[in-house]
Formats: structure tokens, sequence, C-alpha cells
């Protein structure tokens, strides 16, 4: 059978645009003599509509859709993801997340999702039910075995603890699925790719059946879909693989044989900056801003946002403010200068520090004597925080924020201050690798100047100030952070890992206490398995430890 793989990028909520690119992948499909065309999982309203799907008339505009769809088909089948609603059982939504089946003017098959997750970035139990049953359908003489993401992530083969008790896929095997079709939305991680082939390899392999996988591609406010679909034979070889980060469209043969695809996956650096350069254009482009403001300070993590800006929405579209005080080296300004030169972006220089000082001035008297302490520290930046929002909105703007995520964790960011802006594009990058990520990217020529590489990291807010003078050095920070951000550790566990416990002690005491500041944050472009938004709940108010 002829498959055409269509990864596509959806606009949660447009139903109208997804349509047009449904029906527009099903027309270039039929030219080109496919007969079946795929879309990847709740293509239709976008993934994850969230509480739009409590919404009737947003369900009941989905539906219209569906219908609308179905009537431009001919003999072509066309398999997309959408909302159904069934309510004849009054227990539960009666909402399901569904593959439907359209040929010959009409809807002929449904198949909803069965495994309904709830973990991490998933909420999809609040909103929809389980599928009553699974079913083989069979077309042009081939009996497909359709089903929805999540379905496919439970084989007992490649699982050594299943989350769920059911797997859907050995019931389509049992019923004598000749072929497997798999329409996904898996957000992106770093390493989910290669474990994705991994399981899929082995699920074709032991099952003796060919599989594609369809796969959801953009970004939707945190979370980044990577595409990659897959299309693999019944011996698991990996025959074709949709590009990364970017809508593709190609048309699979069972019965032709490709050669092998080995390679997945490419190195964490390369991996990332795509996927980050691709997801800031995409929240751009799906909010309406064409450009782009950054505060430069002559840092490491400033200029990597800098330069994924400049490659997301073009030079000529991205404006820096670089804003010293009398604590900014010469050094941090010349660098800044340097990187703008480089990249080919406009800027201003306005120093903050008359306004520092008439602040201070005013504030002296409601001081009541105190000393200095960090509130000065942070008046600095919080007057950062100022200029960077009022230019934002005099000229439409989208303000990025710069925080990596060792500092978001730790609260080594300034509320109301570094942490103004729409989207924070580093922050689930630790410092270690934003090194890592500016090297790379030097890897051919020098973009980023090597002296914003190699100096020492300083948020120059006093005299001397570096950041080693709060934390610990960041390969000891970012260790003890993965271990207990991404990996669930716990005290005990890093701190016979890394032989410190009271630098852990001071480090998870930081990241918890921080809580309060990470709830008010821009949302944090998702690209590890465990990234600071709404797939990690914690509590702000707590006594687990204080």
């Amino acid at each position: 059978m002829k498959i055409a793989v269509c990864q596509s990028n959806p606009i949660i909520g447009d139903i109208k645009g997804n349509k047009e690119k449904i029906l527009a992948g099903y027309k270039r499909a039929v030219s080109e003599n496919a007969e079946l065309v795929v879309f990847p999982e709740l293509f239709l309203c976008g993934y994850p509509p969230l509480d739009l799907v409590e919404k009737k008339e947003f369900r009941g505009a989905v539906n219209k859709a569906s219908l609308e769809i179905a009537t431009q088909t001919n003999n072509t089948a066309l398999l997309f993801g959408t909302i159904t609603e069934d309510y004849e059982d009054s227990i539960g939504t009666g909402v399901y997340n569904s593959a439907v089946l359209c040929y010959d003017g009409k809807i002929q098959f449904v198949q909803s999702k069965t495994l309904i997750p709830n973990y991490d970035v998933f909420d999809e139990v609040r909103y929809f039910e389980s599928a009553k049953d699974v079913f083989v359908h069979e077309f042009n003489g081939e009996k497909l075995g359709i089903s929805v993401c999540e379905d496919i992530w439970n084989d007992a083969d490649y699982w050594k603890h299943r989350r769920y008790t059911v797997d859907p896929i050995q019931k389509l095997i049992d019923n004598k699925a000749e072929i497997l079709i798999n329409i996904s939305a898996s957000p992106y991680a770093y390493g989910k790719r290669k474990e994705r082939y991994e399981m899929l390899k082995r699920l074709t392999k032991d099952d003796k059946v060919p599989l594609i996988y369809t796969c959801c591609v953009g970004a939707q406010t945190e979370l980044i879909f990577d595409g990659g679909s897959m299309c693999l034979n019944s011996d698991g070889g990996l025959c074709l693989l949709g590009k990364n980060f970017e809508e593709d469209f190609f048309i699979y043969d069972t019965k032709k044989n490709y050669p092998s695809v080995e390679n997945v996956e490419a190195s964490f650096e390369e991996e990332v900056l795509k996927a980050l350069i691709m997801a800031l254009k995409d929240y751009a482009v799906k909010t309406g801003f064409k450009k782009a403001l950054v505060g430069l300070s002559g840092g490491i993590d400033s200029a990597l946002v800098t330069y994924i800006a400049a490659q997301a929405f073009g030079k000529e579209n991205v404006h820096v403010i670089m804003m010293p005080s009398k604590y900014s080296s010469e050094g941090s300004v010349e660098d800044s200068r340097k990187l703008i030169q480089n990249l080919g972006i406009s800027s201003d220089k306005i120093s903050i520090q008359s306004v520092v000082d008439k602040a201070l001035e005013m504030l002296r008297p409601a001081f009541n004597g105190k000393g200095d302490d960090v509130t000065e520290e942070n008046m600095q930046s919080r007057i950062r925080g100022l200029y960077l929002m009022s230019l934002a909105n005099k000229h439409g703007y989208l303000l990025c924020t710069t925080g990596n995520k060792s500092e978001i964790a730790t609260g080594y960011a300034t509320l109301y201050g570094d942490m103004c802006g729409a989207v924070s594009v580093i922050g689930d990058v630790y410092k270690t690798q934003v090194y890592g990520i500016c090297n790379y990217i030097n890897r051919n020529e020098e973009i980023i100047p090597k002296e914003i590489i190699i100096k020492v990291p300083s948020a120059e807010l006093r005299p001397n100030q570096t950041d080693q003078d709060s934390l610990p050095p960041y390969d000891l920070l970012d260790r003890i952070l993965k271990m207990y951000l991404e990996e669930q550790k716990e005290y005990d566990e890093i701190s016979e890992a890394v032989r410190e416990p009271e630098t852990v002690r001071k480090v998870l005491r930081l990241v918890d206490m921080n809580e309060f500041k990470r709830k008010q944050s821009a949302p944090v472009l998702r690209v590890s398995t465990k990234a600071f938004g709404y797939g990690r709940r914690y509590p702000i108010v707590q006594g687990w430890r204080r």
C-alpha cells in the first residue's frame, strides 16, 4: 500500500487553517497516487487543545469540520486526528481523542485512543474518555491497525515496567492487523527520538508487521514537536525518516524495499539549537509577533538568546539593548558590540545609572537607615526590566528572557527584572549546556565572541561580583540539578553521588524556596524530560524541606 505521511504543523484552535492543511495534503497525495493519507494526532484542532475541549461550541465546530473534510474524499483514504463525541454513556466526558478514517465522501471508521496519559506534560484524563474497544479496518485488501500516540508506548517486550495493563497494539496484532498506523503528537525532549525508534523497531520486528508512525511538528507555547515521522518494515528496519523540526511530506510503499536509515538523532547541541530556533519562530508566528527584543549584557546567556532570535526572526527583525550601570565592565559593552556586528542586528545603549541613583535617593528615607544588601542589586535588574518592557510595548517587540535553567532553578534571577518577557528561550538549558551550544555555533567561525565564552560569569550588580560568589561551580551545580529535577532523586541519593552533602543541601533548598518565582515566569521552551512549566507541579508552600 502507498501511504502518504503528512508531517505538518497545526495551530491550536485554528480549525479553518488546519482543515485547509489537511485538504491540501490530501490533494497532493492523491496527485501522487497514494492510497492512504495520514495526518498526526488531534491535527484538526491542534495539540494540546487543553480547556478548549470543554467548550461545546468548539467541539461542534471541530465535528462539523471533520464531516466537511470527509465529503472531499474519493477512493483515496484520509486519516487524521480529531475530537469525537459519544454521549450514550452518562458516566465520563463523552469526548474522545480519535483517529478518523474517511473515503468515498464520508467517515468510514473511527478508532479512539485507549491509553489516556496523565503524567508530566500530559493531562488528557481531564478531557478524554478511553476507547471502548480496538478494531481492525480493512481497506484496499489490507487490514489496518490504527492507533493514537500513547497506545503504542506500552509494548510488553520493550518496557520492563508498564504504566497500563491494557495493550491496544497487541489487540490489533491479535486481530490480524497487517499494517500498523500510529498518529502522534509526541512532545520533544533530547533523546526521545532515539528511544522512540528503538521501541518501534522492537515492536515491528517482534510482531512482523510494518508500521507508519506520523508525528506532529512545530511548537505550541512550551511544547516542541520534532517531527521525525518513521516508517518501519516488518523486520524492524527504518525505511523512511521525516525531517526534524520542519514540515515534511513523503510516501511509503509497504511493498517496496528501502535502504536502512541508521542515524535518527544528532548531537545534543545541534538538536537543541534547532529545536529552540524552530520553537521561538513558531511562537512568534502563532502569536503574531514579527520582531524580537533582547537585553544584551555581554554575558553568554544573552548572547545565545540573541543568536537564536536572529536565526528565528531574521537579523533585520532583532533589536538588542545594552543597559550598563557603574558596575558594568567596559569589556562587557565591547563584547556586546562585537556580537551585534557579527550578527548584523540593531541596538541601543541606554545607561540605567541615573535612574538607579534617583530611585535610591527617593527610597533612602523609607529604608530607615538599613545598609545596602540584595535590594540595591535587584533594583538595577528591575530598572532594566522597566526599560525592556517599555521598548517592547512601544515597538511591538517579542521580549525574550535570557535566564538559563541553572539560574531559574536556584532563583539566581530577579523577579520583575531580568525575568521580564514573553518567552523563556533557554530556560530548559543548563549553564554548562549553554557553553556547549555556543561552542557548537562557533564550530566553523567565531560568531559569539570568544571573550564572552571565556569570561567568568557575573551579574555585574556589585563590585567584582561573580556567579560563584552565590552558587557552586556550574559543573557541580548542574549535576545536582539534573539529578534533582529530571531524575527525581533526593538529598541522600544526590549526596552519595557527588560527595558534597552541604552543597547539595544548599542547592535543593534554593530550588524549593524559589518556586514562587517560577510560577510567575515566562513559559519555558521544553527540550528536556522535565522542564519548568506545567510539566512540573511543585508546591510553593510546603514543609518537606525548609
